[in-house]
């Protein structure tokens, strides 16, 4: 029998590629860790990862566990949240997955006031970029998602929920309240990473424009809002950003709104889940809640 704390260690060590980064992440001592693998190993009777090299690098035998790793802790994961509802009918968990803008500005609060109305059922938020929080829903990481982009896949059911806008700033000095589309190829751009959905939408919405993003002047990629925010307000270039994420800034005049006469950058944030699962009461519940949350 396959010991489930050592198949954990196994999997976020794959994961990572790395036995430090494990280490860390699980709490645990790396001699702990390698001590694990190398008992996992001993039982499965078959070498894990490759060690004549300086990167952990898994061998064939690893990447077949890790594949069928993930679906047995998913199964497990999933037997013990249908056992917690046979216990008390009123409860529950549910593991969410944020894109940035949902998972800093919106979720916390529907889950606040959710929590209130149900007490008993446990919600948890990791904050990742749409195309993580995607992946995860799909591999069945995550019961639930929220994100500001659509991607291809029968397997997942996408639900409008919000309205965003996204627009662009700059720093407070700059002259100009109105720029036009043609003009932004002029400006120092800086963008969100390519997983993310504000910067999906942004490309989608400028292509529609006729304007082709390869011609803008990228000085800059960041992989967070805030980090957008600080570059701007440092004078390092403009962004496009969620509205719902600069309302105090704009307000205390710390960067400044550029109007863009001829596009308006307008998405919807999805509820998403995989399609021929079993939702759980507790999900029932917090999908209807989504429904009539104002």
């Amino acid at each position: 029998m396959i010991d489930i704390r050592k198949l954990e260690v196994f999997l976020k060590v794959y994961e990572t590629r790395s036995f430090s980064k494990a280490s860390t992440i699980l709490h645990l001592s790396q001699p702990t860790i390698t001590l694990h693998i190398k008992d996992l190993e001993d039982s499965l009777g078959v070498s894990l990862f490759n060690r004549h090299t300086r990167k952990v690098v898994p061998s064939k035998a690893g990447r077949i566990l890790y594949n069928y790793g993930k679906e047995i802790i998913n199964t497990l994961k999933q037997m013990q949240k249908e056992l917690e509802i046979l216990k008390d009918a009123s409860g529950g968990y549910i593991e969410i997955g944020g894109s940035t803008i949902p998972g800093q500005y919106i979720l916390p609060k529907v889950i606040k006031d959710f929590k209130e109305k149900h007490p008993g059922i446990s919600v948890f938020l990791k904050v990742k970029d749409s195309k993580e929080v995607f992946e995860k829903v799909l591999e069945g990481e995550f019961d639930l998602g929220m994100i500001g982009a659509v991607f291809s896949d029968k397997r997942v059911s996408f639900k409008p929920c919000y309205e965003d806008e996204i627009i662009l700033i700059g720093p407070p000095d700059y002259p100009e309240e109105e720029v036009t589309v043609g003009k932004l190829k002029e400006f120092p751009i800086i963008k969100r990473e390519e997983g993310s959905g504000t910067w999906k939408t942004v490309v989608e919405a400028l292509d529609r424009a006729g304007l082709d993003v390869l011609k803008l002047k990228v000085v800059g990629e960041m992989g967070s809002t805030e980090a957008i925010k600080e570059a701007v307000k440092a004078g390092l270039g403009f962004g496009f950003i969620s509205s719902l994420a600069v309302e105090l800034e704009l307000k205390l005049k710390l960067i400044k709104r550029v109007k863009i006469t001829d596009v308006e950058i307008k998405r919807n944030f999805y509820l998403i889940y995989l399609k021929n699962k079993a939702l759980m009461p507790a999900e029932k519940k917090f999908i209807e809640f989504l429904k009539n949350h104002g």
